[in-house]
């Protein structure tokens, strides 16, 4: 912990002088600190600084590695990327990061950000927390700030939207009640012919309904864990809209799993899917003739999917904070982050940069990025860990009719209460 403190205050203390445009400075201010200022107070990287960016593989890593090679050609620092999966970040950076042996600056998914700055594993953002306040779209400001702090720095804003096969689809539904009308009459269960498919038994998808009709997580923005509005009228009126799915999809939620459904999709059996942009790829290469539209409207209602913010992190534990810092501040600019969407296909989370050509004129983008207009980012809070198991229990219940939704959801908030009690 006293690492973490002195590398803070070391930080905060330089970086300070800075924000507040340089009128005074701490007689306290370390040496170290002072070193690496120049007479202007300008952020320069330490000397000698060589950072270690830890992301997966594929176009995000070619990203790191570009970033790198202009980041170096700006700041003369050496940047190495260290292919890991997104997926396992977390906990190698919980396991490395305390000795020291963990990625300078790291990727992971916002809803990872409480977790970290409880274990006291990730700085703030120092350099561009105005920035992030000012020019990014609300959903990621919000997910990036913990207790009124901003931690992040956004890359990539995610959501879900609906695939639809254009030879049997003709023109996107607009509304779910126009999908099930066309559902009826094309779903034949025993066939394996279905209207729709989704990943059912998943939260993530079934926040869409349950929020539609004024469900929620944890209270307004997703940050107060003392306040579940996962069983109250607007969620179980949601859940029962969304069950009149049902006609036109499985009898047992159990019966999607990913890969029927983009397979069953790309055989022409399934109409419409759920998904998100990592599903493009998949789809093109399946031949299927098909286009991405936002989520269809349920009683005029547009559902509120759960968005997900790709985010860099910087390392508490870093020998090179103010590097770290630069490199995810660059990385994370205008400039680069639409090359970045011009090398990956990722939505940067920036307001200015919805009207980029580069991003107006690409065939998918725009349904996303209207859908993304009613998302909700997912808590971000540690007791959001808690949410998944019994939300996807409960959903893969109602949906089986094992359960009414009332009693599903009931049930489901209790558990996750007696799990909130069980953690202090």
């Amino acid at each position: 912990m006293k690492r973490i403190l002195y590398g803070m205050m070391i930080f905060i203390l330089s970086f300070g002088m800075m924000a507040c445009g340089g009128k005074e400075e701490s007689k306290d201010a370390p040496k170290e600190a002072e070193a690496t200022q120049t007479a202007t107070d300008e952020v320069v990287p330490e000397e000698g600084a060589v950072l270690k960016v830890w992301e997966s593989k594929g176009t995000v890593g070619e990203y790191i590695k570009f970033v790198a090679k202009k980041y170096e050609e700006k700041y003369g620092v050496h940047v190495v990327l260290d292919e890991n999966n997104i997926s396992t970040i977390k906990n190698k950076v919980i396991q490395d990061g305390p000795a020291g042996a963990a990625a300078d600056v790291f990727v992971a998914p916002h809803d990872q950000i409480g977790d970290l700055v409880q274990s006291g594993l990730i700085m703030e953002n120092l350099l561009s927390a105005d920035r992030v306040k000012n020019d990014f779209m609300p959903a990621a400001r919000i997910a990036v700030t913990n207790g009124g702090k901003v931690y992040g720095f956004p890359l990539a804003i995610e959501t879900y939207a609906l695939y639809y096969n254009k030879d049997l689809l003709p023109e996107a539904p607009k509304t779910f009640e126009d999908l099930i009308k066309f559902g009826e009459n094309f779903t034949d269960k025993s066939k394996n012919k279905f209207g729709i498919f989704w990943d059912i038994p998943n939260f993530y998808y079934a926040h869409m309904f349950m929020a539609m009709d004024g469900g929620y997580v944890f209270g307004k923005d997703g940050t107060d864990a003392n306040d579940i509005g996962l069983d109250n009228e607007g969620a179980i009126k949601g859940i029962n809209e969304m069950l009149l799915l049902k006609s036109i999809s499985v009898e047992n939620a159990a019966d999607v799993s990913y890969d029927a459904m983009t397979g069953l999709f790309a055989e022409g059996k399934v109409a419409a899917i759920i998904n998100g942009p990592w599903g493009l790829e998949g789809a093109e290469k399946s031949g299927v003739n098909f286009d991405v539209a936002p989520i269809p409207t349920f009683d005029g209602r547009h559902p509120a999917s759960f968005s997900g913010i790709r985010t860099l992190l910087v390392n508490s534990y870093t020998k090179y904070p103010k590097a770290a810092q630069l490199f995810a501040e660059f990385a994370t600019s205008d400039e680069m982050l639409v090359e970045r969407f011009k090398m990956t296909n990722q939505l940067p989370p920036v307001k200015a940069l919805i009207d980029a050509p580069e991003i107006i004129n690409h065939k998918y983008t725009k349904a996303f990025l209207e859908q993304a207009q009613y998302a909700v980012p997912m808590p971000a809070i540690p007791e959001m860990g808690l949410i998944w198991e019994p939300a996807g229990a409960a959903v893969t219940d109602i949906w089986n009719g094992k359960v009414t939704t009332e009693e599903g959801l009931k049930n489901m908030t209790k558990i996750i209460k007696e799990q909130m009690e069980t953690r202090k």
